[in-house]
This record gives C-alpha cells, sequence and structure tokens, in this order.
C-alpha cells in the first residue's frame, strides 16, 4: 500500500523545471516538502478520479479538509519564498519546486495506487502537522 502512493509521489517529484530547494532554510525546506506531499497525493487522486475510482478522490477530500491548515501554511511560506508573494496559485508553487503537472501511470500502476489511497492517507507519514514537525527536528540549524 505505501509502496503504491510513494511511487505515485515519486512520478509527481519527476518534474523537468530544474527546482530551487531551500536546502539552508529548514522552514521553508520543510514546506517544499510538505507540498511535494500533498501535490502528489492530489495527483494521484485526480487520476484515480478520472480513471473512475471515486472511492480514492473522497478519500483524499477528506484527507485534504483535515490537512487544509498545514496545506494553506506550507503555501504562503512558497508563494513568499519563491516569489515575494503572499499567494500564488497551486500550480505555480508546483512548477517552482519542479513538480510534474499530472501523473501517467499505466493502469497496472494506477489500480492498486488507487486502492489503497485510503489507507494510505491514513498513516502518521501523511499526517502533516506531525511530519512537519518530524522534518524541522531532523533538519540541522544554519
Amino acid at each position: 500500500m505505501k509502496r503504491f502512493l510513494a511511487l505515485a509521489c515519486a512520478f509527481a517529484w519527476a518534474g523537468t523545471a530544474q527546482a530551487q530547494y531551500a536546502f539552508d532554510q529548514p522552514e521553508i525546506l520543510a514546506a517544499q516538502r510538505l507540498w511535494g506531499i500533498a501535490h502528489g497525493a492530489r495527483l494521484l487522486a485526480h487520476a484515480c478520479s478520472q480513471a473512475g475510482k471515486g472511492e480514492a478522490a473522497e478519500a483524499w477530500v477528506e484527507w485534504h479538509e483535515r490537512e487544509l491548515p498545514q496545506i494553506l501554511s506550507a503555501g504562503r511560506l512558497l508563494a513568499q519564498h519563491h516569489f515575494g508573494e503572499d499567494a500564488a496559485p497551486p500550480d505555480a508553487l508546483a512548477t517552482a519546486l519542479g513538480l510534474k503537472p499530472a501523473l501517467a501511470l499505466p493502469p497496472e500502476q494506477l489500480e492498486p495506487a488507487c486502492a489503497s489511497l485510503a489507507e494510505a492517507l491514513n498513516q502518521p507519514r501523511y499526517d502533516l502537522t506531525k511530519r512537519r514537525e518530524e522534518l524541522l527536528k531532523d533538519e540541522p540549524k544554519p
């Protein structure tokens, strides 16, 4: 189950743009990583919805509502960092981070990823508040 969502997220991260990651700024780097997690989950949910797997998209909607404060906080921080603005469209942030705009998974990979999305999103890794705390705890201070 984790493997399939991780695979989807890896596809989302394999963008073509040259990303500018803030390795020397732990708060920004944590926001970038959280945004990547949220972006990958969104892309997978969208791909599942397009494939007629509505239950996966419904699970993502529930997760997104639960995690929205962290997603919005990360988005504001990234908009400031990358664009000097208080807000930026999600697609602009994804582009700044070099994230793909869509997933192109073959059916044999998409089917199990969609089937496991709800379970995966309930794992501690996708609790963005806890994940942010872990990321900041693990990052060395400059």
